[in-house]
């Protein structure tokens, strides 16, 4: 009889290999994504946040984030701050065998009328010259239940903009 666990999985693992290949094969890496998002002026918006219900019996482990914009924009990484208004987004599981069940909420809000965020710790801030972005986290930030995770990528210039974010990570 094969040993199909000879290489161990997310729980046990017998080698170490990064946290988002591993995670794939055990069907619990997640995906969502804004799709590209059109703000305008210079107290514009896009924030995509993942929050962990404090009902969930799993820890979320961001893996990357990505995304870009056509012009100067600043992205932020905040820590438990409060999203206000927002669209609740799918959670698409990267293995195509397993269902897209999350037990986080994704949500975003692009808007051209101010920061959508309050509260909470500014992580990280980066200046981004349009193009795109990609931080490997790989699993350095984790939300427990009642955490929340918001990138939030602000426009640096006054007219329009094109900016999208997508977010990985997995459930454990």
């Amino acid at each position: 009889m094969p040993n199909f666990d000879v290489f161990g999985n997310i729980n046990s693992p017998v080698v170490t290999e990064g946290i988002g290949g591993n995670g794939i094969r055990s069907g619990v890496l997640y995906y969502a994504n804004t799709n590209p998002q059109n703000t305008s002026g210079s107290t514009s918006f896009l924030a995509l946040q993942l929050s962990n219900p404090t009902t969930a019996v799993r820890q979320a482990r961001i893996v990357r984030v990505f995304g870009g914009a056509f012009t100067n924009t600043i992205l932020h990484y905040i820590r438990n701050g409060t999203l206000n208004g927002g669209v609740t987004l799918n959670a698409y599981n990267g293995n195509f065998s397993y269902p897209d069940i999350s037990q986080m909420i994704p949500t975003f809000i692009a808007t051209n009328s101010g920061n959508p965020v309050t509260g909470g710790v500014t992580l990280a801030s980066f200046i981004q010259v349009g193009g795109p972005v990609t931080n490997e986290v790989d699993g350095r930030v984790m939300l427990s239940p009642g955490d929340r995770f918001i990138v939030l990528l602000q426009n640096a210039v006054a007219g329009n903009n094109i900016q999208s974010i997508a977010i990985n990570w997995i459930e454990k």
